[in-house]
């Protein structure tokens, strides 16, 4: 049929080169962005399942990064308890020494160098920390569990234990349980918001806007250790086999660490006593270095699982959402083609219909 208001065939070969075009135009987006996947439209399905494996891939890597902080935690503590063991070793010599009476007369010396000794496990137990946090001194994963008080607490360094209020017009006094181990600090702490540190306990509140310092008079705060835990994985147990936690370890000379706060080696008498309280310390502490040296090492295999982990759901990501380049090489090699066929063949279609002038000569 010779017409000139349709043509078909050009029709057709637009058609065609339309639909090239669109192809070609999706595959040079594929092959700029490494990705097969860049709009939900290039596979829905694929698309959702990617996501959910991008976010268990980051989920993995800061898991991975919560066990390297971990480690590092338990390597500062594995330090102070090792140094701290080697100073209850030279305790020991010295109470060995002052239970001889070849010692004489020279006890103080050697009682002057055991309190000094004394005095340095508790330093190293205050100062041994990470990121503000004892790690020594049985106070790190302390939080509060209870009390009556109506401020906002937080702590640092708090001991467990039961601390109490009494106050009076402005002035508000914190004391840690009763007995010989009591600490008690005052501060001024008017009516009104206003944020206090009760540093000599470990303990910072915060009264709420209109909360009178007067009311906390008897109120109490209840500080109680908890196990540490560190996340390393994310299988969806985050409550449970997720964590790892390791357990608070007190090598403070108070009675609830080490117990040799009242120790001396004055005598032969108080040397044997020292001796065998040093026996019990000791034990105490290698106790302490092993429980930091079996938390290592589980940390440590978690770690290489988490890692192994990563790489396998990030390899699992890439195969539904990246790009295989030399497949979409190929394809778009071939559109390209179709393409440039597809100009020629309108160009032709065009030119075909100017034949039908040939009839009007």
């Amino acid at each position: 049929m010779s017409v000139i208001q349709t043509n078909s065939a050009a029709n057709s070969a637009y058609r065609n080169l339309s639909m090239t075009s669109s192809m070609l135009e999706r595959q040079i987006t594929k092959l700029s962005s490494g990705f097969r996947i860049n709009r939900s439209a290039d596979d829905a399905a694929g698309l959702a399942i990617a996501n959910k494996l991008r976010a268990e891939s980051r989920s993995l890597q800061q898991a991975s990064r919560n066990a390297a902080q971990a480690n590092s935690l338990l390597q500062i503590a594995d330090g102070a308890v090792n140094t701290i063991s080697g100073i209850l070793d030279r305790m020991k010599e010295l109470a060995t020494a002052s239970n001889s009476s070849t010692i004489g007369t020279q006890r103080d010396k050697l009682d002057a160098e055991f309190q000094a000794l004394k005095a340095e496990i508790n330093r190293i137990a205050a100062t041994t920390q990470y990121q503000g946090s004892a790690l020594v001194n049985g106070t790190l994963g302390n939080a509060v569990t209870g009390g009556t008080y109506a401020g906002q607490v937080a702590l640092n360094g708090a001991a467990s234990g039961t601390y109490t209020f009494a106050s009076a017009a402005g002035v508000a006094t914190l004391s840690s349980a009763a007995g010989a181990g009591q600490v008690t600090q005052t501060l001024a702490m008017p009516a009104g918001a206003g944020t206090y540190n009760f540093d000599r306990l470990g303990i910072t509140v915060t009264n709420a806007a209109g909360y009178v310092a007067d009311a906390a008079n008897g109120q109490t705060i209840i500080v109680t250790g908890t196990a540490v835990a560190f996340q390393v994985s994310s299988s969806g147990s985050y409550a449970a086999n997720d964590l790892v936690s390791f357990s608070s370890v007190n090598l403070t000379t108070a009675a609830a660490g080490l117990n040799i706060a009242t120790l001396d080696v004055l005598s032969a008498a108080n040397a044997q006593t020292a001796l065998a309280a040093l026996d019990t310390a000791i034990d105490a502490s290698n106790t302490a270095i092993g429980t930091i040296g079996a938390a290592q090492s589980r940390i440590e295999f978690a770690s290489a699982n988490v890692a192994t982990a990563t790489q396998n759901v990030i390899a699992a990501e890439s195969t539904i959402r990246d790009a295989d380049m030399a497949l979409e090489s190929t394809a778009f090699a071939k559109y390209q083609i179709l393409q440039q066929a597809g100009t020629a063949m309108l160009a032709q279609a065009n030119a075909s219909a100017q034949t039908v002038l040939n009839l009007l000569r």
